[in-house]
C-alpha cells in the first residue's frame, strides 16, 4: 500500500515533505475563480465511446444517460461538445451502482483504451517522453478552460501537475480519480513500461482508495494539496519514446473550446435543442448552475436567455440549409419546432427572409 501523511504531517515533517508543499504553492497555477468566465465543456469525441462503454453493464444504456442529463442522441449525433456537469453526474451515478473498487477498475480499463490512445493521437511521438508530456499539456490546456496540466520543475524535481477547482467533494475525488489515471498510464503508454511515480500530490483530503487499481508500488502520498500532481525522473523524461507495434503516428489537430461565458453556453446547449425549445431553469439544472447565477451572466454580456436561445437555433438552421441535400421538412423536425411553418416564421423574423430565399440566396452567390 501507499504511504500517506496527512496535511497537518505534511507540514511538519522532513524537508522532503515540504518539497511537495512547495510545489504546490509554487505551481504558477492560477485557481479557476468560482465565477469562470466559461462553461465547463468536455469534447464530445471524447465522450461518446465512453457512454457507449456503459454498455459493459447495462443493457438499456438510455435511462442512465437521461438522469445524468447528457442528450440521448450523443452516440447517434455529433456535436462538438457536452456538458461537463453531465459527465460527472454520469460519473457519479456509475460510482454508486458498481460501488468504490469496480468501478476504479472499470474506469482504469476505459482510460486505457479510449482515452489514452485518443490524447496520443494529438502529440507527437517522435521525440523524448518529456516532448511528449508537453505536447499533452498543450492539448488540454486549448481544449478545457477548466484544467490546466503542465510541466513544472521545483526543489530538484519534475511534476506532471493538474489543477482542478472544485467544491462538492465527490466531484473532487471522481475528477482527480480519473485524472491521476490518465496521467500514470500516458507515461506507462509513452515508456511501454510499468512505470511508477515516487511522489504523488492530490488534492482530495482523504485516504485515494483507487491507487491500488494502478498498481503503485509505495510512492509518498500527499493529500490536501493545490494541485494532484507526480513526480517523474529526468532519466524517464529524457528517454525516447517507445509505442506499440503498429500505432498510428498520424496527428489529429486538438481545437481550442469556445471563448467566452455565451459562446460556451450556446455549444452546451445545442445538443439539447432538438427536443425543444428548453426553459431556462432546465438550461440551468443541466449546467449546475442556478437560474439567477444563469441570467446574471448573460446580462453582463448584454444578451437575455431567450436571445441566446434563438441566436443557437438560427445558427443551426443556417448550417443545415447551407447543405442543399437537408430538406427544410428536415430542418424544421431536427430543430424540434412544431411544423414547417412555425419554422418558417422564426426564421424569417431572425433573417428577413424564408428558408427558402435563404437557401436560395446562397446557391446564386
Amino acid at each position: 500500500m501507499p504511504s500517506q501523511k496527512s496535511y497537518n504531517d505534511i507540514e511538519n515533517t522532513s524537508s522532503n515533505s515540504h518539497n511537495v508543499a512547495a510545489v504546490t504553492n509554487d505551481s504558477q497555477i492560477e485557481d479557476i475563480d468560482n465565477q469562470s468566465p466559461f462553461i465547463p465543456l468536455l469534447r464530445a469525441e471524447y465522450i461518446a465511446p465512453f457512454v457507449a462503454r456503459l454498455k459493459d453493464f447495462e443493457n438499456n444504456i438510455y435511462p442512465i444517460i437521461e438522469q445524468a442529463g447528457l442528450p440521448e442522441s450523443l452516440l447517434t449525433d455529433k456535436y462538438d461538445y457536452v456538458s461537463e456537469q453531465a459527465v460527472m453526474n454520469l460519473l457519479k451515478l456509475m460510482a454508486e451502482r458498481l460501488g468504490k473498487e469496480r468501478f476504479s477498475e472499470w474506469l482504469f480499463q476505459v482510460a486505457r483504451s479510449i482515452f489514452i490512445p485518443q490524447h496520443l493521437a494529438k502529440i507527437s511521438l517522435k521525440g523524448t517522453v518529456r516532448q511528449a508530456l508537453t505536447d499533452f499539456t498543450h492539448v488540454v490546456n486549448l481544449e478545457s478552460k477548466q484544467t490546466h496540466v503542465q510541466l513544472k520543475t521545483a526543489l530538484g524535481k519534475v511534476w506532471f501537475a493538474r489543477f482542478r477547482q472544485k467544491d462538492d467533494p465527490i466531484e473532487i475525488d471522481l475528477s482527480e480519480q480519473f485524472a491521476l489515471t490518465m496521467m500514470v498510464e500516458l507515461v506507462r503508454a509513452v515508456t511501454q513500461t510499468h512505470w511508477q511515480p515516487i511522489d504523488i500530490g492530490l488534492q482530495s483530503s482523504r485516504e485515494a482508495e483507487y491507487l491500488k487499481v494502478l498498481k503503485l508500488d509505495e510512492p509518498q502520498v500527499y493529500y490536501s494539496r493545490r494541485v494532484t500532481a507526480l513526480s517523474i525522473s529526468d532519466e524517464v523524461l529524457n528517454c525516447k519514446v517507445k509505442l506499440k507495434e503498429g500505432w498510428d503516428p498520424t496527428i489529429k489537430l486538438a481545437i481550442e473550446s469556445p471563448q467566452g461565458f455565451v459562446a460556451s453556453l450556446q455549444f452546451a446547449l445545442q445538443p439539447y435543442m432538438s427536443l425543444g425549445r428548453l426553459s431556462v431553469t432546465t438550461a440551468a439544472d443541466l449546467l449546475g448552475l442556478s437560474v439567477r447565477t444563469l441570467q446574471r451572466r448573460l446580462s453582463e454580456e448584454g444578451m437575455s436567455y431567450r436571445q441566446m436561445v434563438d441566436d443557437i437555433y438560427f445558427q443551426q438552421a443556417k448550417t443545415m440549409l447551407a447543405d442543399s441535400h437537408i430538406a427544410v421538412t428536415q430542418v424544421s423536425a431536427t430543430l424540434g419546432y412544431a411544423d414547417v411553418a412555425h419554422f418558417s416564421r422564426a426564421f424569417k423574423r431572425m433573417s428577413g427572409m424564408s428558408p427558402r430565399a435563404f437557401r436560395n440566396s446562397l446557391i446564386e452567390h
